[in-house]
């Protein structure tokens, strides 16, 4: 099942490839996208989440070469998780999808397949644009994960609502940084006392 930005994603993709008889590089789908009229395009990470979605999907091939896009009608085998909203209040761990799960997403077992009581997170804003997520996009959460390490992308419960930001610690400082291209977002800054607030790690991003 594909979102309806994913479904436009694959038909400008097809016509790439009618129209040039191969496919794209990044920079060549980012500027096609934008030529015709899906807006702009924050980074070239955004259009690899698109592609990596289709993916997962089976509706397309890649092999580890330029311009290695194969397109498919392939199927994969999928599983629902529970989605959560960021508009509603957080708690952590099994209560956080308890309380807040307002809907399900069906999803790829290639992307939860290692993990267990992954959710879907709903993330709005443009605090993590240069991280590939825009306002919009789902991620999914493997909560309570124990192998969080400086760079990871977490979701954490800061003033009772949920956010996605790049992890970093130093002593006993945790820093929850934005990935934006907007100044207007600053670090969150917590204390390694209050590790209980980070409610787990972003294992994929599902682009709207």
């Amino acid at each position: 099942m594909l979102t309806t930005r994913q479904n436009r994603f694959l038909e400008l993709l097809r016509s790439y490839i009618q129209l040039h008889g191969d496919s794209p590089t990044l920079s060549e789908m980012k500027v096609w996208m934008e030529e015709n009229d899906w807006g702009p395009v924050a980074s070239l990470n955004s259009v690899k989440q698109y592609l990596d979605a289709l993916a997962e999907k089976g509706l397309i091939e890649r092999e580890s070469r330029k311009r290695g896009i194969t397109l498919t009608d392939g199927e994969v085998e999928t599983k629902k998780i529970p989605l959560v909203d960021s508009r509603v209040s957080c708690g952590s761990g099994s209560a956080f999808i308890e309380d807040t799960a307002s809907d399900f997403l069906e999803v790829s077992k290639k992307l939860i397949r290692n993990f267990n009581n992954a959710f879907a997170f709903r993330c709005e804003g443009d605090s993590m644009n240069e991280a590939g997520i825009d306002d919009g996009d789902c991620v999914i959460v493997q909560p309570q994960s124990n192998d969080i390490r400086d760079g990871d992308l977490v979701l954490a419960n800061v003033g009772d609502c949920g956010i996605v930001k790049k992890f970093k610690r130093s002593g006993d400082t945790i820093s929850l940084l934005p990935q934006s291209s907007n100044p207007v977002h600053k670090p969150i800054f917590l204390h390694s006392s209050d590790e209980g607030a980070i409610v787990g790690k972003i294992v994929s991003i599902l682009k709207s």
